[in-house]
């Protein structure tokens, strides 16, 4: 063998190892582009989907907010009807109280008596009832946001 063909040799090995080297290369980066792409297009799914679950969620706070509102106002409603009840039967009470006593009074004296007493009674029963309201309205309120906060808590949980 000659050493111009040992050399021939050598040159062709050299573009042959070159030529391999620039297509494993190329390869490389088509398979990095590639996966690259597939991974935006990943992110760009998921990106969506938690778009619509963030959609989901708030359409399901906001419709618990309005049934929420609507329970207070039912609530509100129940507590006056509840509240004008019994300050009627209240004054009913009393008035039947009031009759007796004027009834049974004989003399003036006794008469402004039964009335200071019965106006001090009622006023008492009136601030008394005023306050009951009061605290059932604050306590009917806390009761349905908090029945609204659990089921927001156990909606949440399930997923």
């Amino acid at each position: 063998m000659s050493i111009r063909s040992a050399v021939t040799g050598a040159a062709a090995l050299a573009v042959l190892f070159t030529g391999l080297q620039l297509y494993s290369s190329a390869q490389y980066k088509k398979g990095y582009s590639q996966a690259q792409a597939e991974y935006m297009v990943a992110v760009a799914h998921a990106e969506s989907r938690a778009r619509q679950i963030e959609h989901k969620l708030t359409e399901e706070m906001e419709a618990r907010d309005r049934e929420t509102q609507e329970q207070l106002e039912q609530v509100a409603i129940a507590e006056r009807r509840t509240a004008d009840e019994r300050v009627r039967k209240s004054a009913e009470k009393y008035a039947d109280r009031y009759r007796r006593d004027t009834a049974l009074a004989s003399a003036a004296a006794e008469r402004q008596a039964a009335d200071t007493a019965i106006r001090m009674f009622a006023e008492l029963l009136g601030g008394l009832d005023g306050m009951a309201e009061v605290y059932a309205a604050e306590a009917d309120r806390r009761r349905v946001a908090g029945l609204a906060c659990e089921i927001a808590y156990k909606n949440i949980g399930v997923r």
